[in-house]
């Protein structure tokens, strides 16, 4: 909207004495000649806006000009105060009032103020994905984080790793952003039994109308939702890689069970971990072929030697029922690692 676009224009010239139209277009996503036409309608409005022409020269706004603000709407309050900031405000679809309540209450600033917010916000820059690709948020998370705010019980399809999506009929806490990844904190509303869902493998929502009164806040829930995860027992398994493999083996066994341990070994990267089951976690290991080399459990490895056997079976090229010649294997040097040792 443009209304927005002339306020964010207005507080970029109260954060900086002086700036170019080449440089306000880039900050604002818009070309030079709306800059322009901006500048012309600001100052045709009030706004004491003035250009300096020549080398060094920008436009630049009267120094202690405030303008004129409404008071913060109860969503744009609402919005401002959602821990998290602008990433978590955007994922959950508040993130236009969070925008709005900030001009608001940049524009009631001193012009020395209003100058060290740009100072804060060029060197502080919080990114939930590190080096990664930055991950859509699931579309889970805005209805289910609203669910909570309004305490409704929901009704989910839920999917679990190796399992079927089923309908889970729960009372959402609230949303957490662990990294990268999105987790929604609820009860089971037949056992009351805490439980924490992904949010990317939840489907379908559906409200139910009945509202519930929480046990305990979001912060709490999660807290010993983390506290149990760690002392979880699990089977214990290892397996090697290298460098470049590492983020999809790590990525790859995550979805099994819990990584535990990361050390060098020789010139690979050992990966220890904790999963439930042996079955679906050698389904889920076969798939990475020779990123990585399963060395313990031997059960482990015979489970995905079983696994790769009955693929072959099944896709190798040949008539039906035709006996198929397995190949002969080579031990993997440190570089290329097989998945089985």
């Amino acid at each position: 909207m443009r209304a927005d676009r002339l306020l964010d224009l207005v507080a970029l010239l109260r954060r900086h004495e002086r700036l170019t139209a080449a440089t306000l277009a880039e900050r604002l996503g818009v070309s030079r000649r709306t800059v322009l036409r901006d500048l012309d309608a600001l100052s045709l409005s009030g706004v004491p806006v003035y250009a300096a022409h020549g080398r060094g020269g920008g436009y630049s706004i009267l120094p202690g000009y405030r303008p004129e603000t409404a008071g913060l709407t109860t969503a744009e309050s609402e919005a401002l105060f959602l821990p998290g900031g602008e990433i978590a405000a955007d994922a959950v679809g508040r993130g236009t009032e969070f925008r709005s309540a900030r001009r608001k209450l940049e524009a009631v600033l001193s012009d020395e103020a209003a100058r060290g917010v740009d100072e804060v916000t060029r060197c502080l820059l919080v990114v939930p994905e590190g080096w990664a690709t930055p991950a859509e948020t699931p579309a889970a998370v805005a209805p289910l984080a609203a669910a909570a705010a309004r305490r409704e019980i929901v009704e989910i399809g839920y999917r679990a790793p190796c399992e079927a999506e089923r309908t889970r009929r729960v009372r959402p806490f609230g949303v957490v952003l662990a990294g990268r990844t999105w987790y929604v904190v609820a009860e089971r509303d037949d056992s009351g039994a805490r439980r924490t869902y992904r949010a990317d493998r939840i489907g379908a929502i559906t409200t139910t109308g009945r509202r519930f009164v929480p046990s305990g806040s979001l912060a709490d829930a999660w807290e010993r939702a983390r506290t149990d995860y760690a002392g979880r027992d699990g089977i214990e398994i290892r397996l090697r890689t290298d460098e470049a493999s590492l983020p999809i083996v790590r990525r790859v066994v995550s979805l099994a069970g819990r990584v535990i341990d990361e050390r060098p070994a020789d010139d690979l990267v050992e990966i220890t971990a904790l999963v439930e089951r042996l079955a679906p976690t050698a389904g889920l290991l076969t798939g990475l072929a020779h990123l990585a080399e399963v060395t313990h459990p031997p059960a482990l490895v015979e489970a995905i030697v079983e696994t790769s056997r009955r693929n072959l079976e099944r896709y190798a090229c040949g008539s039906p029922g035709q006996a198929v010649t397995t190949p002969p294997s080579t031990r993997p040097t440190s570089t290329t690692p097989s998945t089985t040792r």
